[in-house]
Order: C-alpha cells, then structure tokens, then sequence
C-alpha cells in the first residue's frame, strides 16, 4: 500500500502545476467564449455558440484556419526530411563530436525566438545576405520577395522547431543495438535494406514523438508569423491576438483559441492512432515472416 501511496504523493506537485497552468485557464478560456459578449474583462450576457458558429461558418476564418494547418503540416514534413540524416549523423558520429554536434543542433534553441525571427529578415529581405548572392551570381536581377511572405514564415518555423525533431529521433536511434546492423550484414542486406527494414522501424516512435511536438508548436507560433509574414492575419495565433488586443472581441477570440486547441489536438491523436497501426501491422508482417520461416525450416 505505501509504494501506491508514495507514488501518488510524488505526483501531486506535477498534477497540481498541470491543473493551475493548463487546465484552469483553458476552463475559462472555452466558458468565456460560450457568452455573447464581456464586460470589461468579464463575460456578460447568456449562454451562446453564435461565435463557433461564426468561426465555422465564415470562409475568410476558414481560410486561415485552412492555410495555418498547410503551413504546420508542410512545416513537419520538412523537419522530418532535415532532421532525420542530421540525427543519423550524429548518431553514427565518434563519441568525440557528439558533444559539439549536440551543441549544433540545440543552438537555434540558444537563441530567443524573437531574435531568430529577425535575423532571418537579414537573410531574407530584399537587400538581405540571400538577395545579394543572387543578384552577383547573376541568377536574378531584382530581388525575390523571401520577406513577409508564407516562405519566410515556414522557413522560420522550421528553423526553430528542428532541434526538437532531431534530439526526438537521436533518443530513439541511441536505443537500438549496434549488433542488429552488424547482424544484418552478415545475412547479406546491404546498408539501404539495413536503414529501411531495420533503422526506421525501431526510429518510429522518435520520428511519431518528433513530428507531434513539432506540429504542436508550428501550429500553435506567433512571433515568427507575426515578424516574418504577411501584414494582417496570416495565421490563426495572430487572427486571435487581434481578436483580443485590436479589436476587443474577447469571446470570440475565445472560441477562435478553443478551435485551434480542438484542431490541434484531433491531429495529434489521429497521427498517434496512424502511428500505433502501423507499428501493429508492421509486428504483424514480422510475426508472420517468422513464421513463414519457421515453418519452412521444420
């Protein structure tokens, strides 16, 4: 009875920290957007769905709710494709360059968001470091709009969420035994078979790990998109900044956080669904492999 009873004392500060700082907010975030208005910084007036109603009905908000989740997406997939062979490398890396490779890797993390965001302006504006390389290499004549653009935006974003997709996939890579490559090679698969039937396979649950928190954070952005995008609102967390700050519509931007939020995390648990059935069918596939092989061996 006591090691229940310990463990359930050991988890009450975490449990407590996770009612004060997310459950409650988010409880009064989705109550204030169920009223028809505010007063103050009070709800006011009666129970209504008039501003999810709005929000689900109204192309324009579509749109960017639309073009916010494309952008995450295609956010994910580039994190996936960037940071998979940095992690591979830093995992097949000598011990000694593990460190500074590490360092590498977390350096965007160094660095405050908001200053990230501007030098990529340096970068990428109209006079910046990319814009005149063109220019003298003779590929373009005038600038190219990099800036204040969905480019800027996703190149960002991805910038800053990568460390997470690799140090997810570099834990998973770190779990699997050195001897099932060498083990493979001398049954005769060469290093492309060895990456794709054994490598990936057992690196999916840091890739499924690596992509939920990534698109959590891509979806979820707001000084990137706020500094490197379009003017207005080009994505979802700056529509909602406006809706509080501008505009002063507080339940509706209620109700515009709680879709996000409900968005958010349908996507996650249909993926984290996707993940689990492939991982089954995949031990299907190799249970009945073995099988099959067994039986031919008798």
């Amino acid at each position: 009875m006591r090691r229940p009873r310990t463990a359930l004392l050991l988890l009450l500060p975490a449990v407590i920290l996770i009612v004060v700082v997310l459950v409650l907010p988010v409880g009064w975030l989705i109550r204030f957007s169920l009223f028809e208005g505010q007063s103050g910084v009070q709800a006011a007036g009666g129970l209504t769905l008039e501003h999810y109603s709005r929000a689900l009905t109204d192309s324009f908000f579509l749109g960017i709710f639309g073009r916010t989740i494309l952008m995450a997406l295609i956010i994910t997939v580039l994190a996936v494709a960037l940071g998979y062979p940095l992690a591979h490398f830093m995992w097949k890396a000598p011990a000694r360059w593990r460190g500074p490779l590490t360092i590498l890797a977390l350096s965007p993390l160094l660095v405050s968001i908001v200053v990230s965001s501007y030098g990529w302006i340096v970068l990428l504006g109209n006079r910046g470091t990319i814009n005149s390389l063109l220019m003298w290499a003779g590929i373009t004549s005038t600038p190219l709009r990099l800036m204040y653009s969905e480019f800027a935006i996703v190149v960002g974003l991805t910038h800053i969420v990568l460390p997470f997709m690799v140090l997810s996939i570099l834990a998973a890579l770190e779990r699997i035994d050195p001897l099932l490559a060498e083990a493979a090679a001398t049954l005769g698969a060469d290093a492309r078979r060895t990456l794709w039937h054994i490598t990936l396979p057992l690196a999916l649950p840091g890739i499924g790990a690596g992509t939920t928190i990534v698109f959590s954070i891509a979806i979820s952005a707001y000084v990137t998109p706020a500094v490197l995008g379009p003017s207005g609102p080009n994505f979802i967390t700056t529509l909602i900044y406006q809706q509080f700050t501008m505009l002063f519509e507080w339940p509706f931007g209620a109700a515009l956080a709680a879709l996000l939020l409900a968005v958010a995390m349908t996507v996650v648990f249909l993926y984290m669904r996707l993940l689990s059935r492939a991982g089954a069918l995949g031990a299907g596939r190799h249970d009945a492999r073995a099988g099959g092989r067994a039986g031919a061996q008798a």
